[in-house]
């Protein structure tokens, strides 16, 4: 079956070979409860590579597991094609994404088939090493991402050649023990070095560029005997543990206690993050790659002020704020909130979103900077005042000086299309600070259309808009996040000639909506469109604002 199968949320099948032999022994059940710091790792390298800033685009996740990544790039608005060696992650993934705008098929890596220059993102974590080649599948993989658009891969066992593969020889030395020889001839062991130099020369001659290369990624998670038996009898044992039915723990004790008797407990995890240059030199760069966050601490709330009825500018300070950099219009950065009735917030580490066990229950919301002095330690943020429903909102409308938050930051929401001739922006009010700060950072004289939804005339002044051409969208009593006043206006206008960059932000379905009919009705270049969810109404109804 097509990669591309037209019905959301479907489940296909696919001829088994060499790696869906050897996955049919993956236990979907099993390998989710155990291993959701992979799902961890894997968001954070999208949000290094700046994947968000594709949203709307094609995803392509090879190897996707149970489907956490698959679900939560569909939910950022991407169409998401996922495909996995083991039918059972396959069935898992279908379930978890349906209704969802998500195919999921059953492929053996090793034949790996996905349609050339069609993905604005390509992902895949933690599946190569369990290919005996991944040559083919690392040319697929890349010839399936677009100009402009990245390759997110992470993989085990990715130490350069000349280190060599010991742990395997270690392990081999534990299968021919005469307790285990017999029983697991047929049962060899999966897992394979597949060197980052090899990695960078596949993709370097498919024409990719590799901007992130790491080493040694950590995977969040506990690392004592029980736990590291429990993971590797869903992953690196799994074959070995239905070979071996009630002896399945003594095996892979032996093997666990023969790694750390050698010190070769380090398996290596590799992320590599590539890009396709645009081949119009001129045409808008790659996405921004940066660690996420580069910088937390707390923020003290400095000064509050109402700017409209319902935006309310705090000013916070923050000698962390020196580590931050902020060199795009419209980044935002991430408020930390302790659970209800803590005290300070829990901080994540500086270049990971990790967050110890205990800081469960925590809220965190995206705000974008308004205004950043670094020397001063000042940064300002306008909260839009939602209502009761939301504990930022009803934070926001309550802070006074001395009010602490805690903060991670920040991530480019904009990037500066240089050939573009023209520039569309539209938004409500949590859109507002953005198209404020991209109006001020474009050059003198560009054209600027700016599409913006308000209750009413008191909250125009929140909106900084230049020389922009502003058709203004009234709501009146309607709650926010409800109608398409805001797509009808854009829908009547005559947008320039030429080549234009469009962005726009606000509640996730009027948006995704907004995005349709940008890019499949007026036909506009995809790598034109960035159209971003900020909040959604039905989250917020229920408190999570």
């Amino acid at each position: 079956m097509a990669i591309n199968a037209p019905a959301t949320g479907q489940v296909a099948t696919a001829e088994a070979g060499t790696t869906a032999d050897r996955a049919a022994a993956w236990k979907a059940a099993d390998y989710g409860s155990e291993n959701s710091g992979q799902f961890v790792t894997a968001m954070e390298a999208l949000a290094l590579a700046g994947a968000h800033l594709h949203a709307g685009g094609r995803f392509a996740d090879v190897g996707c597991g149970t489907g956490e990544i698959a679900e939560a790039m569909a939910d950022r608005h991407f169409t998401v094609s996922a495909n996995d060696g083991s039918p059972s992650m396959v069935e898992a993934t279908g379930r978890r994404c349906a209704g969802k705008s998500v195919t999921v098929e059953v492929q053996d890596a090793h034949h790996l088939e996905l349609p050339e220059g069609e993905f604005e993102v390509v992902h895949s974590s933690w599946m190569i090493h369990w290919l005996t080649d991944p040559r083919h599948a690392l040319r697929t993989m890349a010839r399936a991402v677009r100009p402009g658009g990245q390759f997110v891969l992470q993989w085990s066992f990715g130490q350069p050649a000349e280190e060599g593969f010991p742990m395997r020889d270690v392990l081999e030395a534990v299968v021919a023990r005469p307790a285990w020889r017999d029983r697991l001839a047929a049962t060899p062991l999966a897992m394979f070095h597949h060197p980052v130099e090899l990695v960078r020369e596949v993709l370097e001659s498919e024409g990719l560029e590799i901007v992130v290369e790491q080493r040694d990624v950590e995977i969040p998670g506990p690392r004592d005997p029980q736990s590291l038996r429990r993971v590797t009898r869903t992953t690196a044992f799994a074959s070995q543990a239905d070979a071996l039915g009630e002896d399945a723990d003594s095996f892979i004790d032996e093997a666990l206690r023969a790694l750390f008797e050698a010190g070769l407990t380090n398996v290596h995890n590799t992320r590599v993050v590539a890009v396709r240059p645009d081949g119009d030199p001129e045409a808008k760069p790659p996405a921004l790659v940066r660690p996420f966050p580069q910088s937390v601490g707390l923020l003290e709330v400095v000064s509050a002020s109402d700017v409209t009825p319902l935006i309310r500018r705090l000013v916070f300070r923050s000698p962390a704020l020196e580590d931050l950099v902020v060199d795009q219009p419209g980044e935002i950065i991430t408020l930390i909130w302790p659970v209800e009735g803590g005290g300070e917030p829990v901080l994540p580490q500086p270049g990971r979103w990790r967050f110890p066990d205990h800081a469960a229950g925590q809220h965190t919301r995206n705000f974008t900077i308004r205004e950043i002095d670094r020397e001063a330690g000042l940064l300002t943020i306008d909260f839009f005042l939602h209502g009761d429903h939301g504990r930022a909102s009803r934070w926001g409308a309550a802070a006074r000086a001395g009010d602490t938050v805690g903060f991670g930051g920040s991530r480019v929401h904009w990037v500066l299309d240089p050939a573009a001739e023209w520039t569309l922006l539209v938004g409500d009010e949590t859109a507002l600070p953005a198209m404020s700060a991209i109006v001020a950072s474009l050059p003198a004289g560009h054209p600027v259309i700016a599409v913006a939804e308000v209750r009413d005339e008191a909250e125009r002044p929140a909106f900084d808009s230049g020389d922009a051409v502003v058709h203004w969208v009234s709501r009146g009593g309607r709650e926010p996040g409800h109608g398409r006043e805001a797509e009808a206006l854009v829908r009547g206008l005559e947008l320039p000639q030429g080549r234009g960059q469009v962005w726009a932000a606000g509640e996730s379905l009027v948006i995704q909506s907004l995005r349709a009919h940008l890019l499949k009705e007026r036909q506009l270049p995809k790598e034109t469109v960035s159209a971003l969810g900020y909040w959604n109404r039905q989250r917020a109804q229920h408190g999570d604002a």
